[in-house]
């Protein structure tokens, strides 16, 4: 099961880019997601799943943008900067995780004030 830790530990564990594209293991995907999900590389570098729209910006992700790549019991993830995408390993069913900014000081003090 996916929690807000396992989310928070697959953000920590990949904040940074991996050193090139090998380090990535692309294998998972071909091994557990393209039965469902119709995965594919295409000539420009980029992973594309087929079982996502074309309008959806997570159709076509350049290789050079996942930080990681990493199997669960049911799902499979991508990991990015800002956004992790969960394949289903059983059907075609994708989630999305959107990694959300804290607010800064300034940005409360600013709602503070304009509350009061």
């Amino acid at each position: 099961m996916i929690t807000k830790q396992v989310i928070d530990e697959l953000y920590k564990k990949y904040k940074k880019l991996p050193d090139g594209i090998e380090h990535l293991d692309i294998g998972l995907l071909f091994d557990y997601a393209s039965e469902h999900h119709d995965i594919q590389i295409d000539d420009e570098g980029n992973l594309v799943i087929k079982s996502l729209d074309e309008r959806s910006p997570f159709h076509k992700i350049a290789l050079d943008r996942i930080h990681g790549i990493s199997a669960f019991e049911n799902s499979l993830s991508i990991v990015m900067h800002s956004s992790i995408l969960f394949l289903n390993r059983h059907d075609s069913g994708i989630n999305v995780h959107i990694k959300t900014n804290p607010p800064t000081v300034w940005e409360k003090m600013k709602w503070w004030f304009n509350k009061n």
